[in-house]
């Protein structure tokens, strides 16, 4: 007699599909079952739960085999000190991480676009270098009597910012060194920025609600949840300090709201845009990529951190007689490769859901002054000349010397 998990391919719930662990559990008890010789009989606790101590007793699956309703839990369950004073476990099967289940993020706003390409220092040297250049045109105009006035070297100075062309005559080698460089200055900044702006404004950018745990349990728009009388909620629910007690807080305030019954629950709270969804991660892998097929976008996708690594067993009551059997075989199985087929038969090679796959930045690119400061030593260096050739240019004028 097989107790089972709450889910697909066992037990058939309407609006659920079978996830990545109840697949790997199916395929390998089938393989047990033909190497072992015994036949299956499915049953299902009456709570639709996994297994957790609640009220001085145990309920779920590992309810159904302390009260002998069953031989085995069908379904892979995380390994826990609490369950194995329980009952016993199988070698471990498979192992993964926890994840985060959170909403697909819109796309951030790109009405500030323009700005984005700079770090704000970087724009504070560019405009301060393009009052310098006025100035020193300016100032330099006057020393020699130039007929243009500050307008017309501000108009020039913008001309070249822009790419417009503005007629700029004067044969001083000082003013020429000047427009030089500025204009190669212009050539590398206008160009970094031109192509940071493009893929600003053609590539999408979206913003994760939240990337790790520590900012899942702080957040006051979005709350974790997990299913009942799971590994997840039997640690936070116990933990006493540290992130994991701030979720625990959570669970333990919204019992109704973040303790679900099933993965589909879970899925759908994600979905409505105030949770986080704690599972392991291939099986939310699975998930997301079930709902992206069915609904034709992506509704959810993983948060960038994972969290509480652990190992999946099978259940068996204390002292069974099966135990050293299927460890037996399930080592041969993983021996010989059996449990890493049915893992890449039944894990989904693409997740377009994925931010990381679909290759979206957290956060738009900034330069910064390190980034662009090639153009500034052109501008350092130019400025540099043309100051020198000022100052001999102004010299010879002095002692009127006939070149």
């Amino acid at each position: 007699m097989l107790a089972t998990s709450p889910e697909p391919p066992f037990v058939e719930i309407p609006g659920i599909k079978s996830s990545y662990f109840a697949l790997i559990a199916r395929d390998t008890l089938y393989l047990l079952a033909t190497r072992l010789q015994f036949s299956l009989t499915i049953t299902h606790p009456p709570d639709f739960l996994f297994g957790g101590y609640k009220n001085g007793k145990w309920d779920g699956i590992i309810g159904q085999l302390l009260r002998k309703e069953a031989d085995l839990g069908a379904s892979l369950n995380a390994i826990t000190y609490a369950r194995y004073t329980a009952i016993d476990f199988s070698v471990p099967v498979i192992y993964d991480v926890t994840g985060i289940l959170i909403p697909f993020p819109d796309e951030s706003s790109k009405i500030m676009a323009a700005l984005q390409p700079f770090s704000i220092e970087v724009w504070m040297a560019f405009f301060s270098a393009t009052f310098l250049i006025c100035l020193t045109l300016s100032v330099e105009g006057k020393i020699n009597s130039s007929r243009k006035t500050f307008g017309d070297h501000i108009m020039w100075v913008i001309s070249i910012i822009t790419s417009q062309g503005f007629g700029y005559c004067e044969n001083r080698l000082a003013l020429r060194l000047t427009g030089a460089t500025w204009s190669l200055t212009n050539v590398v900044f206008i160009y970094v920025y031109t192509g940071v702006l493009t893929s600003l404004l053609a590539v999408p950018n979206y913003v994760p609600i939240i990337n790790t745990l520590d900012e899942l349990a702080t957040s006051s728009i979005i709350k974790p949840v997990t299913i009942r009388s799971t590994a997840v909620d039997d640690m936070m629910l116990n933990t006493k300090n540290g992130t994991y007690k701030l979720i625990g807080d959570t669970f333990r305030k919204y019992p109704n709201e973040t303790l679900v019954a099933n993965t589909l629950v879970g899925v759908n709270r994600a979905v409505e845009g105030g949770y986080g969804f704690l599972e392991p991660r291939t099986s939310l892998l699975s998930l997301m990529e079930n709902d992206r097929k069915e609904h034709k976008v992506c509704r959810v996708t993983l948060a960038k951190e994972t969290f509480y690594p652990r190992a999946f067993a099978y259940l068996l009551p204390k002292k069974s007689p099966f135990k050293d059997a299927f460890d037996r075989q399930i080592l041969l199985f993983q021996q010989f490769g059996f449990i890493i087929h049915f893992q890449r038969k039944i894990v989904l090679q693409s997740n377009r859901c994925l931010l990381q796959k679909k290759k979206v930045r957290s956060r738009a690119p900034r330069f910064t002054l390190d980034h662009v400061s090639s153009s500034f030593v052109i501008l350092f260096v130019g400025y540099a000349a043309s100051f020198s050739s000022f100052v001999f240019e102004n010299i010879r004028n002095t002692f009127d010397y006939d070149w």
